[in-house]
């Protein structure tokens, strides 16, 4: 091959790589730096704490309560390189340990999306990155007060306690309502820009009730990152 066939193919080529680049370099360049969302929890303040419950029931007559609760959050974090925006927690799947130690899916749970912290938001407009926010996750109602609340499931003794998931919805079917027990739920963590990614949570629900923090945190739940 001369010099100028060598020259020309040389310029076809820088020509057809210069389009190839203009054409790609913005989906390059947005799937490096797009949003990356991860999830963590401690049984701890502040992801986790005890905290008062006041609402009014009738009674023998309308009275106040101010009831115990511990109130369990999680951590989303935004590790990527642009902000992510519209961000939700979506709790896609639940399943139960059964006796022989497997874990089996709840096939009557009814999914649904986590409420953000601190509002009634189901959205949060955008996470930074290198900036957090914090997910509703659940509650615990001490057993004298729970079912006044709606925290019921028929054959759970009246002195155990029951999770109840913080969901956008309490499901009519009380599949948010988890009686004692292991879990393994599913969620999904998505933003209007970035594809959605799954992480597990187990929780345990011993049933147990404990007025000490210290001591629900370590034999009445067991919550952690599987």
């Amino acid at each position: 091959m001369d010099i100028g066939n060598l020259a020309q193919w040389v310029g076809v080529g820088a020509t057809f790589s210069a389009v190839i680049v203009a054409l790609f370099k913005e989906g390059i360049v947005s799937r490096w730096r797009r949003p990356k969302l991860e999830l963590s929890v401690t049984l701890s303040p502040p992801n986790c704490h005890k905290i008062e419950m006041r609402y009014q029931v009738m009674r023998t007559a309308l009275t106040f309560v101010i009831a115990q609760t511990y109130h369990f959050r999680i951590w989303v974090e935004n590790s990527g390189k642009s902000r992510a925006d519209q961000v939700q927690v979506f709790v896609s799947r639940l399943f139960r340990r059964a006796a022989d130690g497997t874990f089996r899916e709840d096939r009557h749970f009814s999914p649904m999306n986590l409420k953000w912290s601190y509002g009634e938001e189901v959205y949060a407009q955008g996470i930074s990155p290198g900036m957090g926010k914090h997910c509703d996750f659940g509650r615990i109602v001490e057993p004298d007060c729970r079912s006044e609340v709606g925290d019921f499931i028929r054959g759970v003794a009246s002195e155990q306690t029951i999770f109840s998931l913080i969901t956008e919805w309490r499901s009519n079917t009380g599949s948010h309502l988890l009686a004692p027990g292991t879990y393994r739920i599913e969620l999904r963590l998505a933003a209007a820009n970035s594809r959605p990614v799954s992480q597990t949570v187990e929780l345990t629900v011993s049933g147990n009730w404990f007025a000490d923090e210290e001591r629900m945190f370590q034999d009445g739940i067991g919550l952690r990152v599987v």
